[in-house]
């Protein structure tokens, strides 16, 4: 028997109102809305008298339907889709993830496939084995709130996992209906509770907003936003996280439930702060954090056998095109095409412009030859540095042409035959909707570039066009540009280095070794008193042309890299992971920590880490650098302690105390069981046995 109470909460919660009725045994709930008066009758014993019931409901105007359900989760699933418009809406989103997936590979081939390109990953900062999709969709149907991070560089993935993961919900899920939003082409409302309003509004435009937010929470409504840094960015701009914190509040309040809420965002200083994991912490018992990060994809994962074959057999400089918008290009062309790009490798990214601005000549019979298509949306992109922004409205698009480029386009129009010939409105709307501009969203959201790469490739030009040496602009547009460069010849890709140097100087020494790496193929500068996190080193040589000094690295890779002692002093290895890695020149005197490191050879990680005195580790007293550590677990003015810290947290900079002494702390603290390693490898937790010892230590009452 279903239980009343139950079936009125449900009903009310959907908007009706109960209505009395002379019959044992039947509820009725009405909807009224306009002239439209709707009446639901539901028995709740068998032999209630329903048809009595309908007719007399009937006669007052109402439009009846006798309900029947099984079960409290019958009524449940039935309104969910009634009102939800499931089979509708998961058509809408096929289609918006058909539109997508059919941009990326059209501008390469008519005939091109599309198919999801599995890259590798970690999750809290342990190596993916699954799947990344099942890994997520796996745990969506738990009966825990959970925030899935899905991090990543510029180009890696992160949009082409969000629509996946929609793919995957609406085909394999038979009631759950997401609310996947495009964050970066929301430019209507700049506070984040209403961008998710407005996104609620744009997705289910008939139901309250309440009601959503409602099934959110009974986990019926996954909620997928794509690109959040492009919200985190005004707010590092504006005061980091305090600015940030009324978002992530936002999305926790959201997080109750079995409600799930996945973000994809580039790697942010908010993510990895102190501020951030104090949240977290504070959240610990409302619901669970999944940080999940792509890797660089790979050739092999790319492309099929034969053409990975062919690339080999030329000679071709695999690891200069790990970049998805190349690899998609090689992926998606003829065969004959393909063949010519691989026997020049020096051009391909020449030929990957010339071939979208050939095309596009015939898609759109625009008379402008590809030099000139490329001068006009290389000026456009200068538009988006100066003015900082990377996706605008059509109107604005258009006006920027109609004022840059009338007289150009007025000597267009005479290409043409006289009986066919376009107006300048038309030409100037052919540039709008170029191929290599994004036009997979309404106008009203912005156009931009097409991808990171595109964007990335204009912005070099406008940087190696500075003739002061002295180019500073916003960080956006420097990991586009980096990541563009890299499959560029040697003596390309390091004058942009060079362009690059004096304003990455300003930025943190993570991005600048990235980009020194990937532009120069060497870490070409000195890192002194530096943290450097998530960065990825293949088949280089670690202290041996620069010096690495009091600085520590922190959730990185080392691939087939020699470790050179006598560059280095006084360096920690945080959560790092080192495969097929090699020491010279071991020095005694160096110092050199490792936490939470995992390698494939363990003499070679027993050889990196430096031995710390015995004598220090078995000192029962707690130095001053212990306290230092342990109020990073209990800060002075705050009423409660944290049980969990992340590593990176503990181990940052401090005008107090060496990285040495640091490290020296955080072994004598862990020898004597004060702080123990949890599940995660890049926290540390307070064991909460020796909490008395830590308040008498800390003078806490």
């Amino acid at each position: 028997m279903i239980n009343k109470k139950k079936l009125s909460e449900i009903y009310q919660r959907y908007g009706f109102e109960e209505m009395p009725t002379k019959e044992n045994g039947i509820c009725v709930f009405t909807l009224q809305a306009g002239h439209f008066h709707n009446a639901d009758i539901v028995s709740l014993e068998e032999g209630a008298n329903e048809e009595k019931v309908f007719a007399d409901f009937k006669s007052a105007g109402f439009a009846c339907k006798i309900r029947k359900y099984r079960d409290i989760n019958d009524v449940e699933k039935a309104l969910f889709a009634g009102f939800f418009s499931v089979e509708s809406t998961k058509s809408r989103l096929q289609r918006e993830y058909e539109k997508f997936t059919k941009s990326i590979v059209s501008i390469h081939a008519d005939n091109a496939h599309y198919s999801y390109v599995k890259s590798g990953y970690f999750v809290n900062g342990v190596k993916g084995e699954n799947d990344l999709i099942v890994e997520i969709t796996q745990r969506l149907n738990t009966d825990k709130p959970i925030l899935f991070l899905i991090e990543a560089a510029a180009g890696f993935g992160k949009t082409c996992t969000a629509y996946e993961l929609l793919n995957s919900i609406i085909n394999n899920s038979e009631l759950q209906i997401p609310l996947f939003s495009e964050l970066s082409r929301n430019r209507q409302a700049k506070i984040f509770r209403y961008v998710l309003l407005d996104e609620i509004d744009r997705s289910f435009p008939l139901l309250s907003s309440s009601l959503v937010k409602t099934e959110i929470k009974n986990g019926n409504v996954p909620v997928l936003l794509d690109g959040f840094d492009e919200l985190l960015h005004s707010s590092e701009e504006k005061g980091g996280y305090d600015n940030a914190e009324p978002m992530l509040e936002t999305i926790g309040d959201l997080l109750q439930g079995r409600a799930k809420v996945v973000l994809t965002t580039r790697r942010t200083a908010i993510f990895d702060g102190d501020e951030f994991h104090s949240w977290i912490d504070s959240h610990e018992e409302d619901f669970e954090v999944v940080r999940i990060r792509i890797d660089e994809p790979t050739v092999v994962e790319w492309l099929t056998q034969e053409r990975y074959r062919k690339l080999k057999e030329n000679n071709f400089p695999i690891e200069k095109i790990s970049n998805p918008v190349i690899l998609s290009y090689l992926r998606c062309i003829s065969d004959g095409e393909f063949d010519q790009v691989v026997v020049d490798k020096n051009s391909i990214v020449e030929r990957y412009f010339e071939s979208m601005l050939e095309r596009e000549r015939v898609r759109q019979d625009l008379r402008i030859d590809p030099k000139g298509q490329y001068l006009i949306l290389q000026s456009l992109a200068r538009d988006m540095v100066d003015l900082n922004y990377t996706s605008e409205s059509r109107d604005y698009i258009i006006s920027l042409l109609e004022d840059k480029f009338s007289p150009y386009i007025d000597d267009v129009r005479k290409q043409y035959p006289s009986d066919e010939r376009p107006s300048s409105d038309e030409i100037i709307n052919k540039l709008a909707s170029h191929a290599l501009l994004d036009r997979s969203f309404e106008d009203s959201q912005g156009i931009g570039f097409v991808n990171e790469f595109v964007l990335g490739t204009f912005c070099a030009d406008i940087i190696l066009q500075d003739e002061s040496g002295e180019w500073i602009g916003d960080q956006r547009f420097i990991e586009p540009s980096v990541i563009s460069y890299s499959p560029r010849s040697h003596i390309r890709s390091h004058s942009l280095w060079l362009a690059l140097r004096f304003c990455l100087d300003l930025y943190d020494a993570s991005q600048k070794l990235d980009a020194s790496i990937k532009l120069t193929g060497i870490i070409n500068f000195d890192i002194c008193d530096e943290s450097v996190d998530n960065v990825k080193i293949e088949r280089l040589d670690v202290g041996r042309h620069y010096k690495i000094v009091d600085s520590i690295f922190i959730d990185c890779t080392f691939s087939e890299c020699v470790f050179d002692f006598s560059g280095m002093q006084n360096v920690t290895f945080s959560n790092c992971y080192f495969y097929n890695c090699k020491i010279v020149n071991v020095m005694v005197d160096k110092v050199i920590y490792t936490l939470g490191c995992s390698s494939d050879d363990q003499v070679f990680l027993s050889n990196l880490c430096s031995r710390i005195e015995e004598s220090t580790l078995l000192d029962c007293g707690l130095s001053d650098s212990d306290i230092y550590l342990l109020e990073k677990f209990w800060p002075v003015g705050r009423a409660t302690f944290m049980k969990h810290r992340p590593i990176k947290g503990i181990c940052t900079k401090s005008n107090k105390f060496s990285y040495a002494q640091i490290m020296q702390s955080l072994e004598s603290l862990k020898r004597k069981g004060i702080l123990v390693s949890p599940d995660k490898a890049s926290f540390l937790e307070l064991n909460m046995e020796k909490l008395p010892e830590v308040k008498l230590a800390l003078g806490r009452d």
